[in-house]
């Protein structure tokens, strides 16, 4: 050891790697040019976004040398006792056993849980006494409540009050927030909002006696969870915090006590490293507009709650929503979220269980105790990618805010239709990627269990959410599944009189036959079809004998391109009346001739998943 600090003195303050020469970003960019052998790079190595962002192979120093943000704003992370703090919140919705959820409350916060969300229904509007069942037993001078989907929030307040008075806690402890949100109600519903004088009374009141209670929700997970992009979301949400600001300043309230009563509330999704950089465009976007109203750079600042995107769970393999939660999670607190609220993985469903409650508090508990997250202040800050990122959404996100500011604001825009069409242009591109295969989602269009069966479970279709917006005068936002079509699909085949029997006609080349026979069975288990995944046949002959004894409603061929010209014929042909015949990949030099032969299935990598197999459901079920 003497030695080797001797030999660090003599080097003094001579640079590591100092001895090897400094590689530009040309000679980098040259060497990927040689390797990819006349390969178009952008279309190999730079992919675009939904919120229309080239992301590069790679980033460097130069990539953020620009950047003005970085030198105004400092740090991305609000302040908090530990270097990067954050509020564990557990979801509750309370259902029509009340004494049920207050068990969950309680188990919530004796697991670990310091907030807890309880998602009102919109004609639930508790009462003392309903609150009083609500939150037996919770400390409320320790609690943070969260309330949220309801428009009462001055009588939740009001019944609020009269519960800590009975308990004997003071209102000045009270904290949480009271979920006022009248901007987000027009959006879910199309209902135009009505007189808001009470809200800026309530902010007062709020402000004056239980200073900790944030009053106002902007829930732009919403318009997440509707099919928007990332940029969409948070120019969307700002536009809505903006606008209450207005309303709230408008009737003289400070901007300052304005700001403060409100909080935002945003969804997270499955991309990782873009999640990180919306919430830190976030708090720029925010400051921007802090400073609009006159509020310092120094008491500009935003408290942001972080919620599992609704879009992005699935019904089928709902254990992958374990590993959604997860980065989710992680994509949140890396983004300095102030509370984060992982969803049971079992939330479409529309179930609870002790279980799925304990893994979600649990995903962010590991994430403290174990992996140190909280160690870490703005643990983002630095990284050329994410600032880069950061600021490519930030300024997108300020961009179209400008533009709704411009047509006179959220609502106004709103009434238009012009918000709405945003958002469905983005779910519509969002569906078309899942549908064709291209988008995957783990567990239900990707590498479905082959076994599994929700016949007995309901699934919440966005088309009977339409009778909540009955006379409504405004086009709603409504939630929006991403694997509601394959799961709407796959729930028609386990509802139907039979479940397709497919067999996987194994032949022929191993490696052709095995990586097809493994994109087949995937394929229609998409669907729920029984696969039948028999060795590989010595010979045609075998297979047809087996074929035409095992009662299957598809045989898929799975062998190369170059066998399908003399066998697939004579396996047609055998199995007419038997079996339909299918093709696994799409031999295009013999594509014709097979066609004339009668064969007219071909599934393969560019085959739209969603329209083959409905249109196999039709012809089978």
């Amino acid at each position: 050891m003497y030695f080797i600090l001797e030999s660090m003195k003599k080097e003094g303050d001579k640079q590591l790697f100092s001895d090897f020469p400094e590689i530009t970003t040309t000679m980098w960019e040259e060497k990927i040019k040689s390797d990819l052998k006349g390969a178009d790079y952008q279309l190999k190595l730079v992919w675009n976004s939904d919120e229309g962002i080239p992301v590069k192979p790679y980033y460097r120093q130069e990539d953020i040398d620009s950047l003005d943000y970085l030198e105004g704003i400092g740090s991305l992370k609000k302040p908090t006792d530990a270097p990067n703090g954050w509020t564990i919140c557990q979801n509750i919705r309370p259902g029509k056993d009340i004494k049920e959820a207050n068990a969950r409350i309680k188990a919530a916060l004796k697991g670990g849980a310091q907030a807890i969300r309880i998602q009102l229904m919109k004609a639930l509007l508790p009462d003392v006494p309903m609150l009083e069942d609500l939150l037996s037993g919770v400390p409320l001078q320790e609690t943070e409540l969260h309330f949220s989907g309801c428009l009462g929030a001055d009588s939740i307040y009001t019944s609020l009050c009269k519960l800590a008075s009975q308990k004997g806690t003071e209102l000045s402890q009270l904290k949480g927030s009271l979920g006022a949100d009248p901007l987000g109600k027009m959006t879910e519903t199309g209902f135009p909002i009505g007189s808001l004088d009470n809200i800026g009374k309530l902010v007062l009141k709020v402000k004056e006696t239980s200073p900790e209670m944030k009053v106002i929700e902007v829930n732009g997970s919403l318009i997440q969870n509707a099919g928007s992009t990332l940029v969409e979301e948070l120019a969307f949400t700002m536009a809505m915090a903006s606008e209450y600001m207005t309303i709230l300043t408008d009737k003289e309230i400070d901007p300052v006590v304005a700001q403060d009563a409100l909080h935002l509330n945003l969804a997270s999704g499955n991309n990782y490293f873009m999640g990180i950089a919306k919430l830190r465009a976030a708090r720029i976007l925010w400051t921007k507009i802090a400073e609009a109203f006159g509020i310092d750079d120094a008491k500009a600042g935003i408290r942001i709650h972080s919620v599992s995107s609704e879009w992005n769970m699935t019904l089928y393999d709902p254990h992958v929503n374990m590993l959604r939660g997860t980065t989710e999670a992680m994509s949140s607190i890396l983004g300095g979220a102030d509370m984060v609220n992982v969803l049971p993985y079992d939330y479409p469903k529309g179930l609870a269980s002790e279980f799925s409650d304990r893994i979600a508090r649990n995903v962010q508990i590991i994430l403290r105790e174990e992996a140190y997250f909280d160690q870490v202040a703005d643990p983002a800050s630095g990284s050329y990618y994410i600032e880069s990122l950061t600021d490519s959404i930030a300024e997108k996100a300020w961009d179209l805010f400008c533009e709704v500011e411009a047509m006179g604001g959220f609502r106004k825009a709103f009434a238009d239709g012009w918000i709405q069409e945003k958002v469905v242009a983005s779910r519509k591109l969002k569906s078309e990627r899942a549908s064709s295969g291209k988008g995957r989602i783990l567990g239900t269009n990707a590498f479905p269990n082959f076994h599994e069966l929700n016949l007995l479970q309901q699934i919440a279709a966005p088309e009977k959410k339409k009778t909540d917006t009955d006379g409504s005068t405004l086009t709603p936002l409504l939630p929006f599944r991403l694997s509601f079509s394959f799961e709407k699909l796959r729930l028609e085949t386990e509802q139907s009189a039979k479940r397709p029997r497919v067999l996987l006609f194994k032949y022929g080349n191993p490696a052709w036959m095995t990586a097809r026979a493994t994109f087949a069975g995937n394929f229609f288990a998409c669907a729920g079809y029984e696969i039948v995944d028999h060795n590989p046949f010595k010979n045609v002959e075998e297979g047809i004998k087996f074929g035409k004894s095992g009662a299957f409603d598809l045989v898929v061929l799975c062998s190369s391109n170059d066998v399908y010209r003399e066998t697939a014929p004579a396996v047609h042909e055998a199995l007419a009346g038997i079996s339909i015949v299918v093709i696994a990949g799409y031999p295009a030099d013999t594509i014709h001739e097979l066609k004339k032969a009668g064969l007219e299935h071909f599934i393969h990598r560019n085959s739209n998943v969603l329209e083959t197999l409905t249109s196999f459901n039709k012809m089978l079920l």
